[in-house]
């Protein structure tokens, strides 16, 4: 959808907030729309089928932080740009008198509250991915980074992405999921409730599926 974007621009045929039947960015954006609308709802019937699972890594926090950055944003820039459409925000004129658009306007309205956003979404990632998990493994060798350029090539390389599908879609992977769901459920209770615990406890939950996970 980026490359597309990029070439109905060059000919003339994409404008941010135009959405004029003639252009592309009324198609482009229902696309958009019923894609990131599709992704979400899929998203969430991840967490409820794997709810038990993931429970001792306390999921919600990032799930939440996360995905309001990249769903939330989206919405955003849809309706300023709706904002826009209804001419709720005019047009501008810049320092030398050229006039700017109400479309560049609006996307300078976007870039503005998401930079006061990411500030807080900064504060909640602080608490969403804490550092507790990986100091548990602090007796562990770490080999350290080579230089800047390969910290940037191992950043980029999609072979972890590729290795992790494989791993996930494995039927060794399926089996020792299964096995963990049912672990952790029979520790939270088998009367149908769920025990809050102790802070202990659910850290004793991560240490072992962590540890069943690097040992497959």
């Amino acid at each position: 959808m980026a490359v597309i974007t990029i070439i109905l621009q060059a000919f003339g045929k994409y404008h941010d907030g135009d959405f004029n039947v003639n252009g592309g960015y009324l198609y482009i954006t229902i696309i958009y729309n019923f894609s990131v609308s599709l992704a979400l709802y899929a998203l969430f019937l991840f967490f409820f089928a794997t709810s038990d699972l993931l429970r001792p890594y306390e999921p919600v926090l990032k799930f939440l932080t996360i995905k309001s950055v990249i769903f939330l944003s989206f919405w955003q820039g849809m309706v300023l740009a709706i904002l826009e459409r209804c001419s709720v925000i005019p047009n501008a004129l810049f320092i030398d008198g050229h006039e700017v658009g109400a479309g560049t306007v609006a996307a300078g309205w976007q870039n503005f509250i998401i930079c006061i956003e990411m500030f807080f979404a900064a504060i909640a990632l602080r608490y969403a991915f804490t550092c507790t998990v990986y100091q548990e493994k602090k007796n562990d060798v770490i080999p350290p980074m080579q230089s800047i350029s390969s910290g940037l090539k191992e950043t980029i390389n999609p072979g972890d992405m590729v290795q992790d599908a494989i791993h996930n879609f494995s039927p060794a992977y399926q089996q020792y999921t299964q096995q963990s769901t049912q672990d952790v459920t029979q520790q939270h209770g088998t009367n149908g409730k769920v025990s809050t615990g102790t802070k202990g406890s659910r850290k004793s939950d991560k240490i072992m599926l962590i540890t069943s996970d690097d040992e497959l």
